[in-house]
């Protein structure tokens, strides 16, 4: 008997069948490929997956040695590997898998992926419009030129390492929640995955937040505390928080987490379970 893994009220395939998950991965990603690296009886694929808006979020187990080949995606994705080891290769940069240690993949790009048969991992997963909406909005800039993440995940950045502490916790408040779930609950953990991401991973627009870290005045925090309890009865984005305040969405995120110790989703939650708010 196989465990089922994190997010295992979210069951995607179970099977023996290396055709099987090729069909299912070629389904969700086009021209994907799996390869067994040597022929393997203990070969299991046990995949779960969450899908909000616009993040997702996936288990993956295999129980043998495999190499996964996927070609250029709409979405980028973070690896979180739980055990195991494996290397993900995109262009000339390799990036080791292992628990502490995972990679990035941008959209424009192919890559490659192959595992030890006691790897498992967690897969965010984060629309490229939706993400480099949210950048143009943390900006002020109109993105042109595509955004294309650092390969090379590291944990330097203070977002980088919250982002992997929260990811799990996240995966295991999906795990016991009950659908369908709620749509300001929705938005307000994609804005600060989204938010985490690109502000705790290198890319080739990093220059254009770091020029936009000036503090929010605490004022300007207040009136962003103001307006969520005014609005405590539905979403409220950080976007709209920033129109408000008058500073950038990303300086705005940057004084909560200086001036309180907690992030404008934080304090929506706490705002909502004051009001017992639902939806």
């Amino acid at each position: 008997m196989h465990p089922p893994g994190p997010l295992a009220n979210f069951p995607l395939l179970r099977s023996r069948d290396v055709d099987e998950v090729r069909t299912c991965l070629q389904r969700a990603y086009g021209r994907a490929a799996i390869t067994l690296v040597h022929r393997a009886e203990t070969f299991y694929a046990t995949i779960n997956g969450c899908q909000l808006q616009n993040i997702g979020l996936h288990f993956g187990r295999f129980g043998a040695p495999v190499t996964f080949e996927f070609p250029p995606l709409d979405h980028f994705c973070q690896l979180f590997p739980l055990r195991g080891a494996g290397e993900n290769v995109r262009g000339r940069f390799a990036a080791e898998l292992a628990p502490g240690a995972g990679a990035l993949t941008s959209p424009e790009a192919p890559h490659e992926t192959t595992i030890s048969a006691d790897y498992e991992h967690l897969v965010l997963s984060i629309d490229a419009k939706a993400l480099t909406r949210k950048l143009e909005t943390l900006t002020g800039t109109t993105i042109v030129e595509p955004l294309r993440m650092d390969p090379l995940q590291t944990f330097r950045r203070p977002a980088a390492r919250m982002l992997h502490q929260y990811v799990p916790l996240l995966v295991e408040t999906l795990g016991t929640a009950k659908i369908p779930f709620p749509d300001w609950w929705i938005a307000q953990t994609e804005q600060l995955i989204m938010t985490l991401f690109l502000s705790g991973h290198r890319h080739n627009y990093s220059n254009l937040l770091e020029q936009n870290t000036a503090d929010a005045a605490p004022w300007q925090v207040r009136r962003a505390e103001e307006y969520i309890a005014e609005n405590a009865h539905r979403a409220v984005s950080l976007e709209e928080l920033a129109d408000v305040t008058g500073v950038s969405a990303f300086s705005l995120f940057a004084a909560f987490r200086k001036h309180r110790g907690y992030s404008p989703r934080e304090f929506v939650t706490r705002v909502r379970a004051k009001h017992g708010a639902t939806r």
